[in-house]
């Protein structure tokens, strides 16, 4: 399979080239190599290619960072997707592009699965949805994949929160937001199948805890004896510029017989970072 991926510089793009490379022809686009905000640059480059399949990973993640600059975010999340999805129809590829549990507002009280109604309440969010909305717009063969809280690309805040911890720093670590947390590679490893299946539309694929990232810390810190120490923090304490839900955890009604295996336990996915951090 001929797969084309954009943000392959990031961390679930370097993690899915490195998953797929062995058994399919995959070639990376890192955002030095091709800006999606631009249309002509993004016909010119994956057009001719004629891949089977085109993975969107670019996009601006930062969510405080979508909340102070939200022309560029929605260039990027909003124009770039439409870029991509066009591109996906003029090839004939189909579209895989990855999207977040932040559309979602937290309220509901319980995980989040594929028929629940989105509302954002950040910039990241908003434009993050209003990408899927334009993907649809052009891509006939499309597929969105929600995820959340990705951790252990080695830049993460996790990763570096281990790094931190193994050296005896203070960490804080919020109680009172629940997510998804998930492992980029082990992410990465269900993307394959998923592509492989007969799945259309929207899909939620993320770890199977809901749980927050103190919780994650403390368990991290004692799964590796870490010394430092772990503090507990309030969202509203840390001055963050864009608002937060307070459980955008996801879960799935659309992956049971679809063959991509289970994601592995949390703390087997904390363990492979201590390992790697």
């Amino acid at each position: 399979m001929r797969i084309a991926v954009t943000g392959a510089g990031g961390g679930l793009g370097r993690a899915f080239v490195a998953t797929a490379s062995g058994a399919h022809e995959v070639h990376g686009f890192a955002r030095a190599d091709l800006d999606v905000r631009d249309h002509d640059a993004v016909i010119r480059a994956l057009v001719p290619l004629e891949p089977e399949v085109i993975l969107h990973c670019a996009a601006m993640t930062s969510v405080d960072g979508c909340e102070a600059e939200p022309a560029r975010a929605a260039e990027t999340n909003v124009l770039g997707s439409f870029n991509v999805a066009v591109a996906a129809r003029r090839s004939g590829a189909r579209l895989v592009a990855i999207s977040t549990d932040y559309v979602f507002d937290g309220e509901k009280g319980a995980t989040y699965d594929e028929r629940d109604r989105p509302n954002p309440l950040s910039m990241y969010g908003w434009t993050k949805l209003a990408g899927e909305r334009a993907a649809e717009a052009a891509a006939p063969d499309l597929l969105i994949v929600r995820t959340a809280w990705v951790f252990g690309s080695g830049s993460d805040f996790l990763s570096g929160a281990v790094r931190r911890l193994r050296a005896g720093e203070e960490i804080g670590g919020i109680v009172d937001q629940v997510g998804s947390p998930t492992h980029v590679v082990h992410l990465a490893e269900r993307l394959l199948p998923l592509i492989g299946s007969d799945v259309r539309g929207i899909v939620h694929l993320a770890g199977p805890e809901p749980t927050t990232w103190h919780d994650v810390l403390v368990r991290a810190k004692r799964a590796g004896g870490l010394p430092g120490e772990v503090v507990a923090q309030k969202a509203d304490e840390v001055g963050r510029p864009a608002p937060r839900p307070a459980n955008s955890s996801l879960a799935s009604v659309v992956l049971s017989g679809t063959g991509v295996p289970p994601m592995p336990p949390l703390d087997e996915a904390i363990e492979r970072v201590l390992s790697d951090a």
